[in-house]
């Protein structure tokens, strides 16, 4: 908005009542419409800026095509429903699109229980266990206890000191760390949020919606 638009909306909400109704509307709409292109424009900025980290880190577990061309990034909690109603739409596509690189980032926000899966989950990746245990505890109810997440490590079955040793490493904390860091930086708000040609769509989106954000990768 310039200063000659602000000075303009000031005179005219300075009347009682305005003068003309329907230019202090238009002008406070434009004004909102300009608002919200300039956040939308520094977010994307913001994802562009953080794309290395989003999609790079080696730390990550990857699903679908490695060296894929499209790249969906996930931050999700193994306990938040919505995550776990998007896995069937993420499989879907993943099956669907041979150029697909799905890349998950724990982020877990939901307490105690959630922080000791996302644990788990990265201790598993070093024995190759990351997708079976993965997929272990997104089925059927969520863990509600530690106890639950380590009955599900017990039935997907490890090398129990390695997996005891991996738990503890303080390679995880950094890890986790980082995508709590990577997630203020993008000013993502709860899960699953999901980046996709330089958006960022949040919630339980449909397969449309993430579709039309990856044509823009």
């Amino acid at each position: 908005m310039s200063g000659a638009e602000g000075a303009a909306i000031l005179g005219l909400l300075r009347q009682s009542p305005p003068a003309d109704p329907a230019a202090l509307q238009a002008a406070l709409s434009r004004i909102e419409r300009e608002t919200l292109a300039r956040a939308h424009a520094a977010r994307r900025q913001a994802v562009l800026a953080a794309l290395p980290r989003l999609a790079n880190d080696a730390r990550d577990a990857v699903a679908g095509n490695p060296a894929g061309s499209r790249v969906l990034v996930e931050f999700y909690d193994v306990r938040c429903p919505y995550c776990r109603a998007m896995v069937p739409t993420i499989e879907t596509m993943l099956a669907a699109d041979p150029a697909l690189r799905l890349v998950l980032k724990e982020w877990p926000i939901l307490g105690p229980v959630s922080e000791v899966a996302a644990r788990a989950l990265l201790a598993a990746r070093p024995q190759g266990r990351y997708f079976p245990l993965r997929a272990r505890l997104m089925a059927g109810p969520a863990p509600q206890s530690a106890a639950a997440v380590m009955a599900a490590v017990a039935a997907v079955g490890f090398d129990a000191a390695a997996f005891d040793r991996a738990m503890a490493d303080p390679a995880i904390t950094a890890q986790l760390d980082a995508t709590r860091a990577l997630a203020g930086d993008l000013g993502l708000i709860g899960t699953p949020s999901f980046i996709a040609g330089g958006e960022v769509l949040a919630g339980a989106v449909g397969e449309t919606e993430l579709s039309d954000a990856l044509a823009g990768s």
